[in-house]
């Protein structure tokens, strides 16, 4: 005597609950290459903007240098622009500060430290500037930026 379970195959429960896992995974992997695909889309422009902002910041000491040549060293200075073909969605904007740093307290006005202090406080912001470089993409409800910066100084 046979009894109707022993048919071999699946029935239609186990069809349904194995098709509703397989749903399931398949939304968190779709999910996750969206996330995954984002994330590489913005490495990859953070990637551009550092190389932008590499390429920029060169430009911008090499100008300095050679108005150092001349004897000119800015004390304030700032410009903004954009980067050419293919790099139409990436701008700039720099500023140039001199670096201002407070005298040292060294306790009795007049001192010989006081006065080093004070010297040394003034030749610094003489002989030494802060570059700051921003490299801006994406929207301009939500722009992205790379910050960048560095000192330059003037010995001679």
């Amino acid at each position: 005597m046979r009894r109707a379970f022993d048919e071999k195959g699946f029935t239609l429960l186990e069809i349904m609950v194995s098709i509703a896992i397989l749903s399931m995974s398949l939304v968190v992997l779709l999910s996750h290459t969206g996330k995954t695909l984002n994330t590489s889309r913005r490495a990859e422009k953070m990637t551009i903007a550092a190389m932008l902002a590499k390429q920029k910041m060169v430009d911008i000491e090499i100008d300095l240098r050679k108005g150092m040549r001349k004897n000119e060293f800015p004390d304030e200075k700032s410009e903004e622009g954009a980067f050419g073909e293919p790099y139409d969605d990436f701008s700039w904007s720099m500023e140039i500060r001199r670096v201002e740093l407070p005298a040292p307290v060294t306790g009795e006005q007049g001192s010989l430290q006081d006065m080093i202090g004070k010297n040394l406080t003034k030749q610094i912001s003489a002989t030494v500037r802060e570059l700051k470089l921003i490299v801006r993409w994406g929207d301009s409800e939500e722009p992205e930026e790379l910050d960048v910066v560095t000192h330059i100084v003037k010995l001679k």
